[in-house]
């Protein structure tokens, strides 16, 4: 039925119903789950729904969430729908608008039930397994199309069920049972994240680690690790559901820029060259550590940088400074500045304008100490009179 037939005042007041029920009231990620897809969509936003926005809107998620590393909100969505599902599998349920889930999509569905009649029973979960049982096989068809592994583990944290682990380490299942799991770890992360699992496990708090699992080959990869917990009505935890995804790729290559990034410092640093960037539209200047030996200044609006500039150099500069600050062409020169201690160096500075994602541009260039090059006129002075 159509939601605004229903009517937004009906819906809100079925959800405040849901939330109060026990097995929505005892879980904070289902509750915030729920309110969040239910909100957004009676605010129009529905379509707009993607795993994305839910977990970083609702599930507290970084910005930096990726959801084919991270299956949280699959996760939760499966718990959520299997729970409403029970809710209104129950006679005595007195919510006249049932709020679903539909497979697929996170956007929910509303529409009116008939009111429970006079004495029914409530139906227990265990009396509707199909339901459950076709849940579970689409949830799992889930993870092996997201290339994850998932496990399961008792309240203890020790792993009662996985699937795609035994493949990946070529070890069976009654070897990783247990806390057996930790042994294909290596020896620098096991300690670390046993630790962390443990802590996790004894205080409820979801598990969001990476270590280097040992695979069939011998190799070690990275992995991403996560897991929540699963609540009872009572609110104690059943147990933990988690899945391992593969970012060796990603976290390789990170290092690898890492590195890049400080063997560029190092470089820079020996040549004693100065990162600068301009925003072409506050003209305010940022530059590098070794501005400060430079110039005494690594930040400031560009003015206070242009009057370090000899008045003689300063037309030279400018000519070039500002097409460059305008993307008509590249920003090239060579000029004295009187530094903060009263000395005259030549610097030498190049650069090229960069269009932001926001739409603003900065020209960012390299600037280094060129003085060595240019001769001292006192000391060629002396040297004429000498000869």
């Amino acid at each position: 039925m159509d939601r605004e037939a229903i009517g937004s005042e009906n819906i809100h007041a079925a959800l405040d119903a849901l939330l109060n029920l026990p097995p929505l009231k005892k879980s904070p990620q289902l509750s915030a789950f729920l309110s969040y897809v239910v909100r957004e969509s009676l605010a129009g936003r529905g379509s707009l729904l993607k795993s994305y926005t839910i977990a970083t809107d609702a599930l507290g998620r970084s910005t930096s969430f990726d959801p084919a590393t991270d299956a949280i909100v699959r996760v939760e969505a499966r718990r959520l729908r299997q729970v409403l599902q029970q809710i209104y599998a129950d006679p005595t349920c007195p919510i006249g608008v049932r709020i679903d889930l539909p497979l697929g999509r996170y956007e929910p569905s509303f529409r009116h039930v008939a009111p429970p009649p006079p004495g029914a029973a409530p139906v227990r979960a265990e009396d509707e397994p199909d339901g459950v049982r076709e849940s579970e096989q689409r949830y799992r068809a889930l993870v092996e199309a997201s290339a994850a592994v998932e496990w399961r583990t008792g309240p203890d944290g020790g792993l009662v069920q996985t699937f795609g682990l035994s493949a990946r380490t070529g070890l069976g299942d009654a070897e990783l049972q247990g806390f057996g799991w930790l042994d294909v770890l290596h020896p620098h992360d096991r300690g670390g994240t046993e630790v962390l699992w443990r802590a996790c496990c004894q205080s409820g708090t979801p598990l969001d680690a990476t270590y280097r699992v040992r695979h069939r080959d011998g190799q070690y990869r990275w992995m991403l690790g996560r897991a929540i917990p699963i609540e009872s009505a009572d609110g104690a935890i059943r147990e933990w559901v988690g899945t391992m995804a593969d970012i060796d790729e990603q976290v390789r290559a990170q290092e690898a820029l890492r590195t890049s990034e400080e063997r560029l410092r190092l470089a820079m640093s020996a040549a004693e060259m100065m990162t600068w960037d301009i925003d072409a539209a506050t003209r305010e200047v940022s530059c590098s550590e070794i501005g400060e030996s430079l110039m005494g200044v690594t930040r400031g609006p560009l003015d206070e940088f242009l009057a370090m500039i000899l008045p003689e150099d300063l037309p030279v500069v400018l000519a070039s400074l500002e097409p460059a600050l305008r993307g008509e062409g590249t920003y090239d020169a060579q000029y004295r500045i009187t530094d903060h201690e009263g000395r005259l160096r030549w610097l030498s500075a190049r650069g090229s304008l960069v269009r932001t994602p926001g739409g603003g541009a900065r020209l960012i260039g390299v600037a280094c100490d060129v003085t060595r090059r240019y001769p001292d006129p006192v000391v060629i002075e002396r040297q004429r009179l000498m000869a």
